[in-house]
């Protein structure tokens, strides 16, 4: 059984429509681990197409908040998140060719490693960001 991720108050921004992007975000990843489990592989692919479509909307209105707070790093967190996403669909492709669990459970792994990277990674320098500035959504 793969191992489930949970939403800590630690990875809380403070800004609500990303705060509730990572928790969606997260859920989606341990709903392809249900599937996974269940060797439900179609489920898995749509899945994790979801996740993907999820993730760069996400990583848009991410984008008007880091402008918006007027975040030093914008530029170089926005070209992380795009470089995120084309790994992401690469291991989506990656993923529809080993429909194995052990490949499969190894493909989650990636999904798992995608997230830590842009949440506990990514995400910690801006919310530093947020909490120095007293950004306020709006």
């Amino acid at each position: 059984m793969l191992k489930r991720l949970a939403f800590l108050p630690s990875f809380a921004l403070g800004i609500d429509d990303i705060d509730s992007d990572h928790r969606m975000l997260i859920e989606l990843s341990n709903r392809i681990a249900d599937a996974i489990d269940r060797s439900d592989y179609a489920d898995c692919e749509a899945l994790f197409d979801t996740f993907i479509a999820n993730c760069a909307a996400h990583f848009e209105r991410e984008e008007v908040h880091l402008r918006a707070s007027r975040y030093p790093q914008a530029e170089l967190h926005a070209r992380q998140h795009a470089e995120l996403l084309e790994r992401a669909r690469g291991t989506r492709s990656y993923c529809s060719e080993r429909l194995l669990y052990d490949q499969a459970g190894e493909c989650y792994g990636k999904l798992i490693d995608f997230l830590v990277a842009d949440i506990l990674r990514a995400d910690v320098y801006f919310k530093s960001h947020i909490e120095a500035t007293g950004y306020q959504k709006g």
